[in-house]
């Protein structure tokens, strides 16, 4: 197994990650791919079951640590600035990329689901007297005067707020306010804990470890089918650049037949992908881990690298429908086929 690398984060939006050690993997020949994640949501779960595993290393690369920064927009920045190889965040992020003018490609989906949902307080629950089953309209409807939090502007859980506001003809910024709340857990169940907001918008497994310390509960739900127009649409990808597909391209393909080795396991093998989570998140309570693994063994993962046109598609019209893109970006555009080919060939 590799060594542990660490990396230096030089400027305030990575524009340099140096890694301080040279794994055995490396020095045996494969290549090294710095790799960023935004937060540790369950979407970078496949990096750490490739790397833990030896996905990767069984085809020629080695990711060592990931480094985790505190939103998407630092990950791209990072992947285009060529301080990352590789990053692991959310397909907003990606659109925001091509829409600056950058050749982003995805190499993979870490989530077929919006696995993103909006998880609101326990207090706001007993007040609005809602609940799971009751209808959206109502759900959406509570939400007006509310301070509801997000990760931060421009981000997949702003994006999701956004839309069912719009749902709700709801005005961001006269109807609510929108709570910069960051990308760390207990942070966050902590805004939810003391009431600093009513609801949040934010990756699994926060709503599970909210649920089980009767926090709150998750509110509204896309993966749960709560906006059936957005069932199966694709929300967590990792992605790099056509400049370094261009130079790394063995590499990259080497990254993605360990990443769909990797989501394979997730999906084939509960037992050995829970010990696994476990590992992933080694202080989340058991039944919250039971009710993450599940949701997202569910609704999430595939073992076919080549991403759902139809879970693109479905994406392109969510951003549109909420502002953050206007152009109707095609499937070949921002997926890197080729390369997602050879790997599939070479399996």
């Amino acid at each position: 197994m590799s060594l542990t690398r660490r990396r230096l984060l030089q400027t305030a939006i990575a524009a340099s990650v140096a890694p301080a050690f040279v794994s055995r993997a490396a020095a045996a020949g494969a290549t090294q791919l710095n790799v960023g994640s935004i937060g540790h949501s369950i979407a970078h779960f496949p990096l750490y079951v490739g790397e833990q595993q030896g996905y990767f290393q069984q085809n020629g690369v080695d990711i060592g640590k990931v480094t985790e920064f505190s939103t998407g927009s630092l990950v791209g920045t990072a992947v285009t600035a060529g301080s990352l190889d590789i990053g692991s965040s959310v397909i907003t992020d990606v659109f925001s990329l091509a829409k600056a003018g950058r050749s982003v490609k995805i190499l993979g989906v870490s989530a077929g689901s919006y696995y993103i949902d909006i998880v609101a307080s326990k207090a706001f629950l007993q007040a609005s007297k809602l609940n799971e089953k009751s209808s959206i309209g109502d759900k959406i409807r509570a939400m007006r005067g509310k301070n509801i939090g997000i990760t931060g502007p421009g981000s997949g859980t702003e994006a999701l707020v956004l839309y069912v506001l719009k749902l709700g003809s709801i005005d961001k910024t006269r109807d609510v306010q929108l709570v910069n709340v960051g990308a760390n857990i207990p942070s966050v169940l902590a805004t939810l804990r003391t009431g600093r907001v009513d609801l949040v918008s934010f990756a699994w497994p926060l709503g599970q470890q909210a649920q089980v310390e009767d926090i709150g509960a998750t509110f509204i739900s896309p993966a749960r089918g709560d906006l059936p127009e957005m069932t199966h649409e694709i929300q967590g990808v990792v992605y790099t650049t056509q400049d370094e597909i261009d130079k790394k391209h063995a590499a990259m393909v080497g990254f993605v037949r360990g990443y769909a080795k990797a989501c394979t396991t997730i999906a084939k093998e509960p037992g050995r992908t829970r010990e696994l989570l476990k590992g992933f998140y080694p202080n989340l309570d058991e039944k919250a881990l039971d009710l993450t693994l599940d949701v997202y063994r569910s609704t999430s993962v595939s073992t076919n690298p080549m991403p759902s046109e139809v879970g693109f598609l479905r994406a392109v019209k969510f951003h549109q429908a909420v502002g953050l893109i206007t152009e109707p970006y095609s499937y070949n555009d921002l997926i890197a086929t080729k390369v997602i080919a050879d790997a599939v060939s070479k399996r």
